[in-house]
C-alpha cells in the first residue's frame, strides 16, 4: 500500500464507542420541565439540520437555531453542555487503536482528529482514554464540519494529498468528504476494522484492495 504520511481519523465510531446516557441529565437540570420531552424526541434531529445548514458549530449560532424550534438554549447553557459531556461520557476505545496508534508513532507518522462536534468535548475524551498524546492535530466542529471540504484542507494542510489517508466509518463524512478533498479513504464496517488496517499496514498490502482511492 501507499506509505502514507498523514492519517487522518474520524473519533466516535472510529476509534472511540461513546456512551451518552448521562448527557439528557444535563438538560434536565438546565431546561424547563414542561420543555424537556419535546427536547428530547427533536434534539438529534436538530443537530442533523444544523449540520446540513451551517459549515461549523457556533455556540451563538446553534443557540439561535434551538431558538428557532422553541428551546431557549443560551450559550452559556450549550457551553456547558459541552464541557459536562467531556466529563461524563464514557468510552471503549476500539480495538487495535492503540497498538495502530503506536505504529504509527513508532513509525514517524502524523495523526490528525477530524471531528464535527465540538472540541470541548472531544478533548477531554481523547485524554481520558489516553489517545491525546498520540495527536498532532485535532480539527472539531468550531473549525469546520465534515463532509465540508474546509475541514479536510484544514486536516491536510501543508502534507501532499497523496501522502493523506481519511479513517473514519461514514460513507457521506469520510469518504465521499474524502474523495472530494482528493484523498485517499478507508471505512471503518462489519468487514473493516481498525485492527485490520493496522495489519495491512504491516502487511504492506495492496491499497487497491482495501482503500478507496480519490477520484
Amino acid at each position: 500500500m501507499r506509505n502514507y504520511q498523514k492519517y487522518i481519523f474520524d473519533l466516535d465510531y472510529t476509534l472511540l464507542i461513546p456512551d451518552w446516557s448521562k448527557e439528557d441529565d444535563y438538560f434536565r437540570k438546565n431546561i424547563p420541565l414542561d420543555e424537556q420531552e419535546d427536547f428530547f424526541k427533536q434534539k438529534q434531529a436538530i443537530l442533523n439540520k444544523y449540520e446540513l445548514e451551517f459549515p461549523k458549530y457556533d455556540f451563538k449560532t446553534l443557540s439561535d437555531f434551538f431558538k428557532n424550534y422553541g428551546f431557549n438554549l443560551s450559550e452559556e447553557v450549550i457551553n456547558g453542555w459541552m464541557v459536562y459531556n467531556g466529563e461524563t461520557i464514557k468510552d471503549e476505545v476500539v480495538d487495535g487503536v492503540i497498538d495502530l496508534f503506536n505504529y504509527l508513532k513508532e513509525n514517524n507518522k502524523d495523526i490528525v482528529i477530524l471531528t464535527s462536534w465540538f472540541s470541548g468535548t472531544q478533548i477531554p475524551r481523547l485524554k481520558r482514554t489516553g489517545l491525546y498524546d498520540y495527536v498532532d492535530q485535532i480539527v472539531a466542529g468550531e473549525d469546520a464540519m465534515k463532509p465540508d471540504l474546509e475541514s479536510f484542507e484544514l486536516a491536510i494542510g501543508d502534507t501532499n494529498k497523496e501522502d493523506c489517508i481519511m479513517i473514519g466509518d461514514s460513507i457521506k463524512s469520510d469518504k465521499i468528504g474524502a474523495q472530494n478533498a482528493g484523498i485517499d479513504s478507508y471505512i471503518v464496517d462489519n468487514e473493516h476494522s481498525i485492527r485490520d488496517l493496522l495489519q495491512i499496514i504491516i502487511d504492506n498490502k495492496k491499497s487497491e484492495d482495501y482503500f478507496v482511492k480519490k477520484k
